[in-house]
């Protein structure tokens, strides 16, 4: 823990000082812990930054989660002092007696309360859905700020990155309905943001990467901007590129033969694993709601709308319904949406888009929907 009451009942913050000063403090002072008042000690070290510890275990210090590692105490540390030199009522480490609740940091704006948690390791789901919902019931905003991972440090601008799917409980979505996602580097004291996520398949996304130094980022967060169509040909070219390697890969490594669904289809439909028609694998929203790729799910909607003879827009719920299940795909209601929104696509490059323009079509389908339908 970063705080304690001294024996003159002041709180005291032990990285405000310098390590000799400490050690003068910790023979003239007693300190407690702000929640239980049992004594705690001033640990010292060289490697790690100043802070207590419980004597002795207890219910009070797992609250606390002693043992924390040095980056996450800098981390909390610069947070907080960020906090204050933008002029908001913050709080480090308190207890929420109503919750039994200890956000890193508490930041109170007017009417506002909003709850920080900095992580540096990974966090067991059901700990994250209990700590957010108990936040959710008192009106208070919890704000999860994960430690940007190594291997993510050097990346910039638009690439392909694989997030994590407890990162992804801390996706944000932005006013297109796409998850965006905000970490916090304490090596470096910067904040990253990878905005304008588009789910390849499974934990991999296409997203535009930015680096804001502390002393340059406001609080509430910027809110990001939607990516031009010139940036959009980075994504569409790193989709396709995608697309092929799928293809390219079921076609080698298939173990199914005749018997894998998609290569069938394929072959039933005449079409070329090694070429196949730009209109599919087509991002579309909510697509992220159906577990196969999307070269592999298109393809087999166009067989199943051939069967029917029908177009795929024409399907109704219940046909799509039928689709999803025929394939053992979730029945959901993003599930739905996203076969729909792929069958406004198809409909509207049948009245009379030209192919080469396909990637105009899909950024307008994906940042500018409304002024399709």
């Amino acid at each position: 823990m970063l705080i304690a009451y001294n024996n003159q009942q002041q709180l005291f913050l032990p990285y405000q000082y310098t390590r000799k000063a400490l050690q003068r403090y910790r023979r003239q002072m007693k300190f407690f812990c702000p929640q239980c008042l049992e004594p705690v000690q001033l640990k010292i070290g060289h490697s790690k930054i100043p802070h207590f510890a419980h004597l002795t275990n207890n219910k009070c210090s797992q609250l606390f989660s002693e043992g924390e590692s040095k980056l996450h105490l800098q981390g909390k540390i610069q947070l907080y002092e960020w906090l204050k030199k933008l002029k908001y009522k913050v709080k480090l480490e308190p207890f929420l007696n109503k919750l039994s609740q200890r956000p890193d940091i508490l930041v109170t704006m007017d009417d506002k309360h909003f709850a920080f948690e900095y992580q540096c390791s990974t966090i067991p789901h059901e700990i994250w859905d209990r700590r957010t919902e108990g936040y959710e019931k008192n009106s208070i905003q919890a704000i999860w700020l994960f430690q940007t991972p190594q291997s993510k440090d050097t990346l910039s601008g638009i690439c392909k990155i694989r997030i994590p799917p407890l990162l992804q409980k801390a996706f944000i979505l932005d006013a297109e309905e796409l998850p965006y996602l905000i970490t916090y580097n304490a090596k470096t004291a910067h904040f990253i943001y990878w905005t304008n996520l588009l789910p390849i398949h499974g934990h991999t996304f296409i997203g535009k990467v930015q680096v804001i130094p502390i002393d340059q980022q406001l609080f509430p967060f910027y809110l990001p901007k939607r990516i031009t169509q010139a940036e959009f040909q980075q994504y569409w070219q790193l989709y396709k590129h995608a697309c092929r390697q799928f293809a390219y890969g079921r076609l080698l490594h298939s173990k199914k033969g005749t018997q894998d669904s998609f290569l069938r289809t394929c072959y039933e439909l005449k079409l070329s694993l090694t070429a196949m028609p730009s209109y599919i694998g087509i991002p579309v929203k909510e697509g992220a709601a159906i577990s196969l790729f999307t070269s592999e799910w298109q393809t087999m909607l166009l067989h199943f709308s051939k069967r029917l003879g029908m177009q795929s827009y024409e399907l109704d719920r219940d046909l799509i319904q039928q689709f999803l299940r025929e394939h053992q795909i979730e029945r959901t209601e993003q599930a739905i949406n996203a076969v729909q929104h792929y069958g406004h696509f198809l409909k509207n490059i049948k009245q009379g888009n030209h192919s080469q323009d396909i990637y105009k079509q899909v950024y307008a389908h994906l940042f500018a929907i409304v002024a399709i339908y």
